[in-house]
C-alpha cells in the first residue's frame, strides 16, 4: 500500500512540474519583436489556444490591426505532423476613444473567465472578444473568431481570456 501510495504522490509531483509552453512563444522571437513595432510598442497573442492549434504563417499589422491565424494539426505518427484546413483567426484592433467594449459588436452571450469579462457574438460564425488597455493608455479589443473551426463561444473566449501584452516577453 505505502509503495502504491510513493508512485501516485511521483506520478502527481511530475505533473505538477509539468512544463506548460504558451501560445504566443510559438512565434519566433524576431518575429513578436517585428509585429510588436508595428503595433506601437505593444503586442497581445494568446497564452492558451485549443489543442494542437499553432502559429504557422502569415502574422501581419495593416492599417492597425493585429492578424495572426493559428492552425490545426493532426499527429500522423511518432514525430511527424499534418496541417489541417482548421484554423481561428486572432486579431487585436484599436477601439475608439470613448467606445464601450459590450457595444463593439452584437453580444450574444457575456463570460467571467480567468478573471476577465469576455463578451460573445453568432454574427459571422462566431467570436469572442475583451478590450484591455495598454501601457500608453491606448484601449484595444482582442478577438477570436472562426476561420475553418467551429468552437462554441466559450471555446473562442478561452483563447480571448488568455490575451496578454508579450512585448517584453522571450
Amino acid at each position: 500500500m505505502a509503495g502504491a501510495t510513493l508512485v501516485a504522490f511521483a506520478l502527481l509531483a511530475g505533473t505538477a512540474t509539468a512544463k506548460i509552453t504558451p501560445a504566443w512563444s510559438y512565434l519566433s522571437k524576431p518575429l513578436r519583436a517585428e509585429l510588436a513595432a508595428k503595433s506601437g510598442g505593444t503586442l497581445y497573442l494568446p497564452a492558451r489556444t485549443p489543442l494542437f492549434y499553432r502559429y504557422r504563417s502569415g502574422a501581419q499589422v495593416r492599417n492597425g490591426v493585429l492578424s495572426v491565424t493559428f492552425t490545426n494539426r493532426v499527429r500522423i505518427r511518432q514525430g511527424l505532423w499534418r496541417w489541417t484546413k482548421q484554423t481561428f483567426l486572432w486579431q487585436v484592433k484599436p477601439l475608439a476613444s470613448g467606445r464601450d467594449c459590450a457595444s463593439w459588436a452584437p453580444v450574444a452571450q457575456t463570460f467571467q473567465m480567468s478573471g476577465n469579462k469576455v463578451y460573445g457574438s453568432n454574427e459571422d460564425g462566431g467570436e469572442a472578444w475583451r478590450c484591455v488597455v495598454d501601457n500608453h493608455g491606448k484601449s484595444h479589443v482582442l478577438v477570436a473568431s472562426q476561420g475553418g473551426a467551429k468552437f462554441p463561444l466559450s471555446g473562442y473566449g478561452f483563447v480571448v481570456a488568455s490575451g496578454l501584452d508579450v512585448s517584453g516577453r522571450s
